[in-house]
């Protein structure tokens, strides 16, 4: 019994000895396990990935090229651990394999569950076991057939097998859906492994073959191409004779050669879209996340053999690089622009009292009206959430303003929110206040339902992570990427237009009236968590307590554009930076209040004391027909937490974590209820304050928070937005 234990122990460290060494390639299977299948955002972008053709043969490509990552650096580190060898020699030999392999496994995992509609484990246990049973019947028989036939019938084998993975590939592009892919990648899988099984047969020479072609201005290149491979397959520790070096050399020498350029173009393809807006946007974020595993997959790997062969570890080294690097470079500096004027246009703002005495004035004639006995002034409040908050936030207000002939923007003062919600409410505005004969509806869904996500992924993934070793600014952050997606679009629109211009097109674009309502576009102060805005209008300390006017931070030269400032409060990691200015950063307005609330609820004390006094010197004032009304559009699902059981190590490790995410949306219901709760006060128990939301009572969330949205959930999101009772009901009482 004894012995049994012993020996169970050993091959117990043996097997987790084999995981370390191919645990970059596993943890890339696990994220993409993860995301595409436990993540709406994933099943989101897999669904936009196969959206046309040419989205459906970069999505092949990456695919394809994750699983040839995986398993040829896989090989590379096997055979540089001989030491290893000697004790698990059938896992090195098959474990590469086996983890090309499962990157197809995954993709079909993932599409079946979006197919079958449910993220059903029973239906993810089955795919698993069908491509297990299919790896454990097909993998010996391909080795016997290797065995039994000759070179030239394999390679016979091998071209009918690249011919039909042409035929195979053309087909599933061109018929683009979700069951062809599920149908014919398990067939593409296992041509994969006959492909791998025979390859080192094939690539084997005979006496014919045995040589390198012989040119003699091409002995140099020869001999050090034959000696990079012998370097590579070679592991220092084993000295081998040079007949197997040799054959090594000879085995590797075309596989390596066709893995080198099929890299090189993937590579390619990857570099134009860091650079290129349109081409990211062309082949979308599915092909760029299967590419970006390669490539990050292939260079891990790669640093693992260096590290390996030469002794050092060069993953430290990289990480202490950058550690030294970020301390002399700031790669995240808020996107400014120099303005022609020495005098700061933001200086000109005027503040709350102003701004408001002004607004008042314009409407003055109708506030006079007798036959009115209330005057309603409308604030918006939109919580943040990428596209799915943009996109619904603008639907919403559109919605109202259509159906309210357009008195629902003459009445409305103040346009509130975070992240996407910034983006959804100055949408609407932009699009509402143009001089375009559409429908601002289909203006502002137009420009919502564009890709984002592409470009400022690609940077994420890639040339972000070297920023703070560059000594020159080759590309800039995945921040500025966002911004670019913003300002850019293929159609452009009034929306895409006016988001160019610079934020002070904001404070009086209506010169010499000012007729904008007030623009707060929340943010957080990253060292303190202190809340900032960036508004056209100043927010003074005596109105808005301690909160930051970001503007007041900038040299009177300097400028910001109106896409910059949205960024600047969606700044959400990981996807988006801290943004620097003046060694203060900033980050999403929703770790202090995702809804703008706080804002608002100071803003309505100050312009409820303005509306008192006015009434206390004249009882029969106009103001006393004012009301403050508050739509709040949120997009977060209504279903209530499960508060469960917290394993101990979690409870002693990541407490401070877990209280900080779970406060972030406390903190905002805190500010929402505050607000809630004084409206009911100054106007004895009458609720002005209207919530409208994307889910229904108790929905679990099924749309997706990310900077782009599938044309499938779009669709979902205009029938919620035409089938909303709180919203009817809120446009009716509107019309009465």
């Amino acid at each position: 019994m004894l012995s049994f234990i012993n020996k169970s122990l050993k091959r117990l460290a043996v097997i987790l000895q084999v995981f370390w060494v191919f645990f970059p390639g596993i943890l890339f299977l696990a994220i993409g396990y993860l995301f595409f299948t436990n993540f709406i955002q994933g099943k989101d972008i897999l669904i936009t990935g196969l959206r046309s053709r040419q989205t459906g043969l970069f999505f092949i490509i990456g695919l394809l090229f994750w699983a040839l990552i995986t398993w040829y650096t896989s090989r590379l580190i096997a055979y540089n651990n001989d030491r290893l060898f000697h004790v698990a020699k059938d896992e090195l030999y098959k474990t590469p394999r086996i983890l090309g392999y499962t990157c197809f496994t995954v993709i079909i995992i993932a599409l079946a569950s979006i197919y079958s509609g449910k993220n059903d484990i029973k239906l993810h246990a089955v795919v698993i076991i069908s491509s297990a049973l299919i790896f454990l019947i097909l993998h010996p028989l391909f080795e016997k057939l290797k065995n039994k036939h000759d070179r030239s019938r394999l390679i016979k084998f091998r071209k009918i097998i690249w011919a039909f993975y042409a035929g195979i590939i053309a087909f599933m592009v061109g018929i683009n859906t979700i069951a062809t892919y599920i149908l014919f990648l398990p067939i593409i899988q296992i041509g994969y492994l006959f492909l791998v099984v025979t390859r080192r047969k094939i690539s084997q020479s005979n006496k014919k073959h045995n040589k390198f072609i012989q040119y003699p201005k091409l002995d140099t290149a020869r001999d050090k191409y034959r000696n990079l491979l012998q370097w590579i397959f070679t592991d220092k520790e084993r000295i081998k004779d040079p007949l197997k070096n040799e054959i090594i050399a000879q085995t590797e020498k075309n596989i390596f050669f066709w893995f080198g350029l099929f890299s090189i173009v993937a590579l390619a393809i990857y570099v134009l879209a860091i650079f290129s807006l349109p081409f990211s946007r062309y082949i979308t974020a599915l092909p760029i996340i299967l590419l970006s595993f390669g490539i990050l997959l292939g260079a891990g790997n790669i640093l693992a053999l260096f590290s390996n062969k030469q002794k050092i570890n060069f993953h430290f080294l990289f990480i202490l690089a950058l550690v030294i690097c970020g301390i002399f470079t700031e790669p995240h500096h808020v996107n400014l622009s120099k303005l022609e004027t020495k005098d700061s246009p933001y200086s000109k703002r005027p503040d709350l009292k102003s701004h408001f005495t002004d607004w008042i004035q314009e409407r003055r004639s109708a506030m006079l009206d007798s036959t009115k006995k209330e005057y309603p002034i409308y604030f918006i409040l939109a919580d943040g959430g990428a596209s799915r908050s943009a996109y619904w936030t603008a639907s919403v207000l559109s919605r109202i303003d259509s159906e309210t002939h357009g008195n629902f923007l003459k009445n409305m003062y103040c346009l509130s929110g975070a992240s996407g919600g910034s983006l959804g409410n100055l949408a609407f505005l932009m699009a509402a206040k143009s001089q375009h004969k559409v429908s601002t509806t289909n203006e502002v869904q137009d420009y919502l339902s564009t890709d984002f996500l592409s470009f400022p992924l690609v940077r994420l993934m890639g040339p972000d992570i070297l920023l703070p070793l560059l000594p020159i600014e080759v590309v800039k952050d995945r921040a500025e990427a966002l911004e670019n997606s913003l300002m850019n679009i293929p159609i452009e629109n009034s929306v895409s237009s006016f988001i160019k211009k610079d934020f002070s097109a904001l404070i009086t674009a209506d010169s010499p009236s000012t007729k904008m309502p007030v623009i707060c576009i929340n943010c957080t102060r990253m060292q303190d968590g202190s809340p900032a805005v960036v508004s056209n209008i100043q927010i003074n300390n005596n109105v808005f307590g301690s909160r930051i006017d970001v503007l007041k931070l900038l040299n009177p030269e300097e400028g910001m554009s109106i896409a910059t400032s949205i960024v600047l409060g969606a700044r959400f990691p990981y996807f988006s930076p801290a943004g620097c200015i003046k060694n203060q950063y900033f980050v999403d307005g929703g770790y202090f209040d995702n809804s703008g609330a706080g804002v608002v609820h100071e803003m309505i004390l100050e312009l409820q004391k303005m509306v008192i006094d006015s009434l206390k010197i004249n009882p029969t004032h106009y103001f006393g027909k004012l009301k403050f009304h508050v739509i709040h559009i949120t997009n977060q699902p209504s279903e209530e937490v499960k508060i469960k059981k917290i394993h101990p190590l979690i409870n002693d490790l990541a407490a401070p974590i877990k209280t900080i995410l779970g406060s972030y949306s406390s903190q905002t219901d805190i500010n929402n209820v505050r607000l809630y709760k004084y409206l009911l006060e100054i106007y004895k128990g009458d609720t002005t304050y209207s919530k409208i939301n994307l889910y229904k009572k108790d929905e679990s969330d099924s749309y997706p928070m990310n900077w782009s949205i599938s044309d499938q959930s779009l669709k979902r999101m205009n029938m919620r937005l035409h089938n909303n009772r709180e919203l009817d009901a809120l446009i009716q009482q509107m019309k009465k």
